[in-house]
């Protein structure tokens, strides 16, 4: 095997360790390494539920400065590419999920826990909150806390 590939092999294994090591082992994705939840010490999660189901457009406010530091904080090097995950909100915006980095974590979409399998997750209870009436804020904000059970 050349040197670079190995470089690179090692590189991206220490980052997978970065951030397995931010979660308990058993919300490991296993398909990626990474992390299903955040930590709950970086990204405890920040609400105002009087904003649930509101249909105003609301806009992400998180700065180039904030993600940087959740990048650090998570054990990503800062250059870490933006394309390989998003920063997204724990508590998801319509549930009236904040910004900022109590509730912001970089969320890799790797895996088959990545960040498009969540977004699948949030639209499911968004419907069930929003829409049927099926489900209550708190209910969901539970389910969120075991997401990855509810992957279809």
């Amino acid at each position: 095997m050349r040197p670079n590939t190995l470089i690179v092999l090692a590189l991206m294994f220490a980052s997978n360790l970065a951030s397995a090591q931010h979660c308990r082992k058993v919300d490991i994705d296993k398909s990626s390494g990474y992390c299903t939840v955040p930590d709950p010490k970086l990204t405890p999660g920040e609400m105002d539920a009087s904003l649930a189901c509101s249909q105003s457009g609301h806009l992400r406010t998180v700065s180039d400065s904030e993600k940087s530091s959740i990048l650090v904080a998570y054990g990503f090097l800062p250059d870490t590419s933006r394309s390989s995950g998003e920063f997204d909100h724990w508590i998801p915006e319509w549930m009236g999920g904040t910004d900022g980095p109590k509730n912001v974590w970089f969320e890799p979409h790797a895996g088959k826990f990545g960040s498009y399998a969540k977004d699948k997750v949030e639209k499911l209870l968004r419907q069930k909150v929003c829409v049927d009436h099926s489900m209550s804020v708190d209910e969901a904000k539970q389910a969120l806390q075991h997401w990855t059970t509810l992957v279809p």
